[in-house]
Protein backbone atom coordinates (compact mmCIF):
# COMPACT_ATOMS: atom_id res chain seq x y z
CA UNK A 1 0.00 0.00 0.00
CA UNK A 2 1.06 3.78 -0.95
CA UNK A 3 2.43 6.04 1.98
CA UNK A 4 -0.70 8.06 3.12
CA UNK A 5 1.97 10.46 4.94
CA UNK A 6 3.96 10.52 1.32
CA UNK A 7 0.73 11.84 -1.10
CA UNK A 8 -0.38 14.54 2.30
CA UNK A 9 2.83 15.71 2.02
CA UNK A 10 2.51 16.35 -1.21
CA UNK A 11 -0.71 17.79 -1.12
CA UNK A 12 0.62 20.14 1.50
CA UNK A 13 3.26 21.43 -1.20
CA UNK A 14 0.86 22.35 -3.30
CA UNK A 15 -0.65 24.88 -0.61
CA UNK A 16 -3.32 23.17 0.75
CA UNK A 17 -3.54 22.91 4.41
CA UNK A 18 -5.59 19.93 5.76
CA UNK A 19 -5.08 16.71 3.76
CA UNK A 20 -7.31 13.87 4.94
CA UNK A 21 -8.07 9.83 3.47
CA UNK A 22 -11.41 7.87 3.62
CA UNK A 23 -13.00 5.19 1.51
CA UNK A 24 -15.03 5.36 -1.08
CA UNK A 25 -18.22 3.94 0.48
CA UNK A 26 -21.77 5.01 -0.32
CA UNK A 27 -22.66 7.75 2.36
CA UNK A 28 -26.27 6.60 2.78
CA UNK A 29 -27.09 9.17 6.00
CA UNK A 30 -26.05 11.99 3.77
CA UNK A 31 -27.86 10.50 1.08
CA UNK A 32 -31.37 10.52 3.78
CA UNK A 33 -30.45 13.88 4.59
CA UNK A 34 -30.45 14.86 1.50
CA UNK A 35 -33.87 13.51 0.29
CA UNK A 36 -35.72 14.94 3.89
CA UNK A 37 -34.20 18.33 3.04
CA UNK A 38 -35.37 18.27 -0.96
CA UNK A 39 -38.71 17.11 0.90
CA UNK A 40 -39.32 20.02 3.10
CA UNK A 41 -38.72 22.05 0.28
CA UNK A 42 -35.64 23.86 2.40
CA UNK A 43 -33.58 23.11 -1.13
CA UNK A 44 -35.76 25.46 -3.27
CA UNK A 45 -34.42 27.50 -5.45
CA UNK A 46 -31.89 25.20 -6.86
CA UNK A 47 -33.13 23.51 -9.41
CA UNK A 48 -30.12 20.71 -10.01
CA UNK A 49 -29.98 19.93 -6.01
CA UNK A 50 -32.56 16.47 -6.58
CA UNK A 51 -33.36 13.57 -4.99
CA UNK A 52 -31.72 11.46 -8.10
CA UNK A 53 -28.55 13.59 -7.66
CA UNK A 54 -27.94 12.78 -4.24
CA UNK A 55 -28.01 8.89 -5.52
CA UNK A 56 -24.89 9.62 -7.41
CA UNK A 57 -23.09 12.27 -5.31
CA UNK A 58 -23.45 9.74 -2.27
CA UNK A 59 -22.24 6.69 -4.02
CA UNK A 60 -18.63 7.65 -4.96
CA UNK A 61 -18.71 4.54 -6.93
CA UNK A 62 -21.09 6.04 -9.19
CA UNK A 63 -18.76 8.57 -10.23
CA UNK A 64 -15.34 6.13 -10.69
CA UNK A 65 -16.78 2.47 -11.05
CA UNK A 66 -13.26 1.45 -9.22
CA UNK A 67 -13.31 4.04 -6.51
CA UNK A 68 -11.82 2.84 -3.74
CA UNK A 69 -10.53 5.77 -1.96
CA UNK A 70 -10.95 9.66 -1.87
CA UNK A 71 -7.98 12.23 -0.79
CA UNK A 72 -10.16 15.10 0.88
CA UNK A 73 -8.54 18.26 0.78
CA UNK A 74 -8.80 21.50 2.53
CA UNK A 75 -7.44 25.24 1.41
CA UNK A 76 -7.55 28.38 3.95
CA UNK A 77 -8.88 31.16 2.23
CA UNK A 78 -9.14 34.51 5.15
CA UNK A 79 -6.95 37.35 4.59
CA UNK A 80 -6.76 40.69 6.31
CA UNK A 81 -9.90 42.74 6.08
CA UNK A 82 -8.52 46.16 4.59
CA UNK A 83 -9.70 49.10 7.20
CA UNK A 84 -13.00 50.57 5.97
CA UNK A 85 -12.65 54.07 5.59
CA UNK A 86 -14.74 56.28 7.90
CA UNK A 87 -16.27 58.61 5.32
CA UNK A 88 -19.99 58.03 5.40
CA UNK A 89 -20.22 56.75 2.14
CA UNK A 90 -22.91 53.77 1.49
CA UNK A 91 -20.34 50.33 1.36
CA UNK A 92 -22.12 47.09 0.67
CA UNK A 93 -20.26 43.78 2.11
CA UNK A 94 -19.01 40.78 0.54
CA UNK A 95 -18.59 37.19 1.98
CA UNK A 96 -14.57 36.75 2.57
CA UNK A 97 -14.27 34.03 -0.06
CA UNK A 98 -15.21 36.03 -2.71
CA UNK A 99 -12.56 39.04 -1.56
CA UNK A 100 -9.97 38.07 -3.79
CA UNK A 101 -9.40 35.17 -6.99
CA UNK A 102 -12.55 32.86 -8.01
CA UNK A 103 -11.37 29.55 -5.80
CA UNK A 104 -12.39 27.45 -8.65
CA UNK A 105 -9.61 28.99 -10.85
CA UNK A 106 -7.26 28.43 -7.94
CA UNK A 107 -7.64 24.84 -6.91
CA UNK A 108 -8.60 22.81 -10.14
CA UNK A 109 -5.15 22.84 -11.78
CA UNK A 110 -3.96 21.93 -8.29
CA UNK A 111 -6.11 19.02 -8.30
CA UNK A 112 -4.66 18.16 -12.05
CA UNK A 113 -0.77 18.49 -10.88
CA UNK A 114 -2.10 16.77 -7.68
CA UNK A 115 -3.51 13.39 -9.96
CA UNK A 116 -0.50 13.54 -12.34
CA UNK A 117 1.80 13.36 -9.87
CA UNK A 118 -0.33 10.58 -8.04
CA UNK A 119 -0.68 8.45 -11.37
CA UNK A 120 3.61 8.71 -11.78
CA UNK A 121 3.99 7.74 -7.49
CA UNK A 122 1.78 4.97 -7.81
CA UNK A 123 3.21 3.55 -11.27
CA UNK A 124 6.82 3.58 -9.51
CA UNK A 125 6.08 2.50 -6.31
CA UNK A 126 2.95 -0.57 -7.42
CA UNK A 127 3.06 -0.49 -10.87
CA UNK A 128 -0.91 -0.13 -11.05
CA UNK A 129 -2.52 1.95 -13.27
CA UNK A 130 -4.40 4.72 -11.80
CA UNK A 131 -7.64 6.37 -12.29
CA UNK A 132 -8.79 9.79 -10.51
CA UNK A 133 -12.18 12.02 -10.48
CA UNK A 134 -11.29 15.55 -9.49
CA UNK A 135 -13.76 18.26 -7.63
CA UNK A 136 -13.95 21.39 -5.91
CA UNK A 137 -17.61 22.16 -5.61
CA UNK A 138 -18.60 21.81 -9.06
CA UNK A 139 -19.26 18.14 -9.75
CA UNK A 140 -21.83 15.48 -8.08
CA UNK A 141 -19.72 15.06 -4.50
CA UNK A 142 -21.03 15.35 -1.10
CA UNK A 143 -17.78 17.11 -0.10
CA UNK A 144 -18.43 17.98 3.31
CA UNK A 145 -19.76 14.44 4.38
CA UNK A 146 -16.72 13.19 2.83
CA UNK A 147 -14.50 15.83 4.92
CA UNK A 148 -16.11 14.54 8.09
CA UNK A 149 -15.71 10.78 7.52
CA UNK A 150 -12.09 11.74 6.47
CA UNK A 151 -11.39 13.47 10.13
CA UNK A 152 -10.89 17.10 7.98
CA UNK A 153 -13.36 18.55 10.23
CA UNK A 154 -17.00 18.27 12.17
CA UNK A 155 -20.12 19.32 11.07
CA UNK A 156 -20.88 22.94 12.34
CA UNK A 157 -24.80 23.26 13.64
CA UNK A 158 -24.40 25.97 10.59
CA UNK A 159 -24.40 22.94 8.37
CA UNK A 160 -20.76 24.13 7.71
CA UNK A 161 -17.30 21.91 8.03
CA UNK A 162 -15.49 23.21 11.30
CA UNK A 163 -11.59 22.00 11.04
CA UNK A 164 -8.87 22.76 14.03
CA UNK A 165 -6.72 25.37 13.13
CA UNK A 166 -8.80 26.43 10.32
CA UNK A 167 -12.27 27.03 11.23
CA UNK A 168 -14.68 26.91 8.35
CA UNK A 169 -12.45 29.67 6.42
CA UNK A 170 -11.85 26.65 4.01
CA UNK A 171 -12.84 25.78 0.47
CA UNK A 172 -12.77 21.62 0.21
CA UNK A 173 -11.71 19.36 -2.66
CA UNK A 174 -11.40 16.03 -3.19
CA UNK A 175 -9.68 13.35 -5.36
CA UNK A 176 -11.87 9.97 -5.79
CA UNK A 177 -9.40 7.04 -7.05
CA UNK A 178 -9.52 3.34 -7.85
CA UNK A 179 -5.67 3.02 -5.47
CA UNK A 180 -6.68 1.59 -2.16
CA UNK A 181 -4.95 4.07 0.50
CA UNK A 182 -5.04 3.82 4.48
CA UNK A 183 -8.05 5.58 5.56
CA UNK A 184 -7.75 8.24 8.09
CA UNK A 185 -10.42 7.91 11.21
CA UNK A 186 -13.11 10.95 11.71
CA UNK A 187 -12.78 13.28 14.74
CA UNK A 188 -14.82 13.24 17.79
CA UNK A 189 -15.23 17.12 18.04
CA UNK A 190 -18.22 18.76 18.22
CA UNK A 191 -19.58 21.69 18.47
CA UNK A 192 -21.34 20.34 22.23
CA UNK A 193 -24.02 22.83 23.30
CA UNK A 194 -22.94 26.33 21.26
CA UNK A 195 -26.10 27.63 19.22
CA UNK A 196 -24.66 31.06 18.66
CA UNK A 197 -24.80 30.75 14.73
CA UNK A 198 -28.27 29.38 15.07
CA UNK A 199 -29.07 32.99 16.92
CA UNK A 200 -27.30 35.35 14.85
CA UNK A 201 -28.42 34.79 11.56
CA UNK A 202 -30.94 37.52 10.36
CA UNK A 203 -33.05 35.79 8.69
CA UNK A 204 -33.47 32.64 10.74
CA UNK A 205 -32.14 30.51 8.08
CA UNK A 206 -30.78 28.30 10.67
CA UNK A 207 -34.02 26.43 12.11
CA UNK A 208 -32.50 24.38 14.37
CA UNK A 209 -29.05 23.00 14.45
CA UNK A 210 -27.42 21.10 11.18
CA UNK A 211 -30.36 22.63 8.98
CA UNK A 212 -30.06 25.70 7.19
CA UNK A 213 -33.48 27.03 4.96
CA UNK A 214 -31.58 27.49 1.86
CA UNK A 215 -35.03 29.71 0.94
CA UNK A 216 -33.71 32.43 3.53
CA UNK A 217 -30.30 32.39 3.39
CA UNK A 218 -28.74 35.36 2.48
CA UNK A 219 -25.96 33.34 0.40
CA UNK A 220 -28.55 32.14 -1.62
CA UNK A 221 -30.62 35.13 -1.97
CA UNK A 222 -27.77 37.16 -2.91
CA UNK A 223 -25.88 34.54 -5.32
CA UNK A 224 -28.03 31.44 -6.69
CA UNK A 225 -31.38 33.29 -6.65
CA UNK A 226 -32.23 34.42 -10.15
CA UNK A 227 -35.78 36.22 -9.48
CA UNK A 228 -36.78 38.96 -6.72
CA UNK A 229 -35.36 38.77 -3.60
CA UNK A 230 -39.04 38.31 -1.32
CA UNK A 231 -39.95 41.37 0.19
CA UNK A 232 -40.29 39.90 4.14
CA UNK A 233 -36.45 39.12 3.74
CA UNK A 234 -34.95 42.63 2.28
CA UNK A 235 -34.82 44.62 5.59
CA UNK A 236 -33.09 41.68 7.15
CA UNK A 237 -30.17 41.24 4.43
CA UNK A 238 -28.89 44.52 5.79
CA UNK A 239 -25.78 45.81 3.52
CA UNK A 240 -25.17 42.36 2.23
CA UNK A 241 -24.26 41.99 -1.42
CA UNK A 242 -22.55 39.08 -1.93
CA UNK A 243 -22.92 36.23 0.17
CA UNK A 244 -22.73 36.10 4.31
CA UNK A 245 -20.44 35.39 6.99
CA UNK A 246 -22.55 36.18 10.06
CA UNK A 247 -22.90 32.47 10.98
CA UNK A 248 -19.03 31.99 10.78
CA UNK A 249 -17.65 35.07 11.84
CA UNK A 250 -19.84 34.66 15.37
CA UNK A 251 -18.16 30.83 15.49
CA UNK A 252 -16.16 30.41 18.83
CA UNK A 253 -14.33 28.02 17.03
CA UNK A 254 -13.44 30.73 13.98
CA UNK A 255 -12.46 33.28 16.51
CA UNK A 256 -9.76 30.92 18.11
CA UNK A 257 -8.54 30.59 14.51
CA UNK A 258 -8.16 33.79 13.41
CA UNK A 259 -6.80 35.36 16.78
CA UNK A 260 -4.08 32.13 16.07
CA UNK A 261 -3.65 33.82 13.11
CA UNK A 262 -3.43 37.36 13.95
CA UNK A 263 -6.61 37.96 11.88
CA UNK A 264 -8.82 39.31 14.75
CA UNK A 265 -8.08 40.83 18.02
CA UNK A 266 -5.76 43.85 19.33
CA UNK A 267 -3.30 44.69 16.20
CA UNK A 268 -0.68 45.57 18.27
CA UNK A 269 -0.84 42.71 20.46
CA UNK A 270 -1.12 40.64 16.81
CA UNK A 271 2.27 42.39 15.90
CA UNK A 272 4.30 41.91 18.66
CA UNK A 273 3.58 38.15 18.26
CA UNK A 274 4.50 38.13 14.81
CA UNK A 275 8.14 39.98 15.65
CA UNK A 276 8.38 37.23 18.41
CA UNK A 277 7.21 34.26 16.51
CA UNK A 278 4.57 33.34 18.25
CA UNK A 279 2.56 33.31 15.46
CA UNK A 280 2.54 33.65 11.61
CA UNK A 281 0.02 35.36 9.28
CA UNK A 282 -1.49 33.53 6.52
CA UNK A 283 -0.66 35.31 3.52
CA UNK A 284 -2.36 33.74 0.21
CA UNK A 285 -2.37 36.32 -2.18
CA UNK A 286 -4.98 34.78 -4.52
CA UNK A 287 -7.42 35.79 -1.79
CA UNK A 288 -6.63 39.26 -0.90
CA UNK A 289 -9.29 42.10 -1.79
CA UNK A 290 -9.00 42.84 -5.27
CA UNK A 291 -8.39 46.40 -5.76
CA UNK A 292 -11.47 46.59 -8.34
CA UNK A 293 -13.67 44.27 -5.53
CA UNK A 294 -12.38 45.12 -2.42
CA UNK A 295 -14.24 43.66 0.89
CA UNK A 296 -16.61 46.34 1.46
CA UNK A 297 -17.26 48.52 -2.38
CA UNK A 298 -19.13 51.71 -2.62
CA UNK A 299 -22.38 51.24 -3.69
CA UNK A 300 -23.87 53.84 -5.65
CA UNK A 301 -20.75 53.87 -8.11
CA UNK A 302 -21.68 49.92 -8.73
CA UNK A 303 -25.25 50.96 -10.31
CA UNK A 304 -24.04 52.87 -13.08
CA UNK A 305 -21.89 49.30 -14.17
CA UNK A 306 -22.83 48.32 -17.57
CA UNK A 307 -22.82 44.74 -18.97
CA UNK A 308 -19.24 45.05 -20.41
CA UNK A 309 -17.98 47.13 -16.94
CA UNK A 310 -19.34 43.87 -15.16
CA UNK A 311 -17.61 41.03 -16.85
CA UNK A 312 -14.28 43.42 -17.33
CA UNK A 313 -14.45 44.11 -13.42
CA UNK A 314 -15.19 40.39 -12.22
CA UNK A 315 -14.00 38.62 -14.77
CA UNK A 316 -11.92 36.36 -12.72
CA UNK A 317 -14.09 36.86 -9.49
CA UNK A 318 -16.52 34.57 -7.85
CA UNK A 319 -18.98 37.51 -8.00
CA UNK A 320 -19.31 37.00 -11.49
CA UNK A 321 -21.76 34.18 -10.92
CA UNK A 322 -24.40 36.74 -9.81
CA UNK A 323 -24.50 38.18 -13.08
CA UNK A 324 -24.74 42.09 -13.79
CA UNK A 325 -28.49 41.98 -13.06
CA UNK A 326 -28.25 40.01 -9.95
CA UNK A 327 -25.43 42.17 -8.16
CA UNK A 328 -27.25 45.38 -8.75
CA UNK A 329 -30.61 43.74 -7.27
CA UNK A 330 -28.48 43.64 -4.32
CA UNK A 331 -26.93 46.55 -4.26
CA UNK A 332 -30.42 48.11 -4.63
CA UNK A 333 -31.34 46.39 -1.49
CA UNK A 334 -28.25 47.14 0.34
CA UNK A 335 -28.93 51.16 -0.56
CA UNK A 336 -32.80 50.94 0.44
CA UNK A 337 -31.58 49.75 3.55
CA UNK A 338 -28.88 52.25 4.03
CA UNK A 339 -31.16 54.74 5.08
CA UNK A 340 -28.67 57.21 2.82
CA UNK A 341 -31.10 59.74 0.16
CA UNK A 342 -27.88 60.60 -1.15
CA UNK A 343 -28.42 57.54 -3.52
CA UNK A 344 -31.76 58.81 -4.52
CA UNK A 345 -30.48 60.16 -8.14
CA UNK A 346 -28.80 57.03 -8.37
CA UNK A 347 -31.70 54.43 -7.83
CA UNK A 348 -33.93 56.92 -9.89
CA UNK A 349 -31.82 55.90 -12.76
CA UNK A 350 -31.68 52.23 -11.99
CA UNK A 351 -35.68 53.01 -12.46
CA UNK A 352 -35.11 52.84 -16.26
CA UNK A 353 -32.39 50.08 -16.16
CA UNK A 354 -32.88 47.70 -18.98
CA UNK A 355 -33.32 44.52 -16.77
CA UNK A 356 -36.81 44.44 -15.18
CA UNK A 357 -35.06 43.11 -12.01
CA UNK A 358 -33.24 45.74 -11.02
CA UNK A 359 -35.68 48.55 -12.21
CA UNK A 360 -38.04 46.41 -9.69
CA UNK A 361 -35.88 46.58 -6.81
CA UNK A 362 -34.78 49.87 -7.38
CA UNK A 363 -38.37 51.01 -7.11
CA UNK A 364 -38.39 49.02 -3.24
CA UNK A 365 -35.20 51.03 -2.26
CA UNK A 366 -36.75 54.48 -3.15
CA UNK A 367 -40.13 53.45 -1.53
CA UNK A 368 -37.70 52.57 1.42
CA UNK A 369 -35.46 55.61 1.37
CA UNK A 370 -38.40 58.05 0.89
CA UNK A 371 -38.20 61.97 0.20
CA UNK A 372 -40.07 63.95 -2.55
CA UNK A 373 -38.01 63.16 -5.82
CA UNK A 374 -38.18 59.47 -4.84
CA UNK A 375 -41.77 59.47 -4.78
CA UNK A 376 -42.27 61.79 -8.01
CA UNK A 377 -39.46 59.33 -9.66
CA UNK A 378 -42.08 56.65 -8.71
CA UNK A 379 -44.80 58.06 -10.11
CA UNK A 380 -44.03 58.91 -13.35
CA UNK A 381 -42.42 55.55 -13.44
CA UNK A 382 -45.74 54.11 -13.00
CA UNK A 383 -47.45 55.73 -16.21
CA UNK A 384 -44.05 54.39 -18.06
CA UNK A 385 -43.36 50.89 -16.85
CA UNK A 386 -44.95 48.04 -18.46
CA UNK A 387 -43.58 45.06 -16.95
CA UNK A 388 -45.98 43.75 -14.78
CA UNK A 389 -44.03 42.60 -11.47
CA UNK A 390 -42.02 46.28 -11.33
CA UNK A 391 -45.22 48.39 -11.90
CA UNK A 392 -46.39 46.14 -8.81
CA UNK A 393 -43.07 47.14 -6.94
CA UNK A 394 -43.12 50.23 -7.93
CA UNK A 395 -47.17 50.75 -6.37
CA UNK A 396 -45.77 49.18 -3.32
CA UNK A 397 -43.32 51.42 -3.14
CA UNK A 398 -45.10 54.39 -3.19
CA UNK A 399 -47.69 52.61 -0.97
CA UNK A 400 -44.74 53.01 1.68
CA UNK A 401 -44.09 56.81 1.49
Amino acid sequence: MLNPTTIKEYAYSLGFDIARITTAEELPEAERVIKERIAQGLMDGLPWFTAERSEVSCHPDALLPEAQSIITLAMFYLTEQPAEPNDGVARGRISRYAWGEDYHEIIKPRLQKFAEWLREYAHNKIGDEVETRLFVDTGRMVDRAVAQRAGLGWYGKNTNILTKGWGSWVFLAEIVTNLPLQADAPVKTNCGSCEICLHACPTRALPAPYVLDNTRCISFLTIELRGSIPLELRPLMGNMIFGCDICQEVCPVNIVAEKRLGLRGDEKEATRKQKEGLIQLHKREEFRPRSEVGSSPELIPLLSLTEEQFRERFRHSPIRRTKRRGLLRNVCVALGNSGDRQAVPALIGALHDNEPLVRGHAAWALGRLGGEPAREALQEALTTENDEEVHMEIQCALDNI
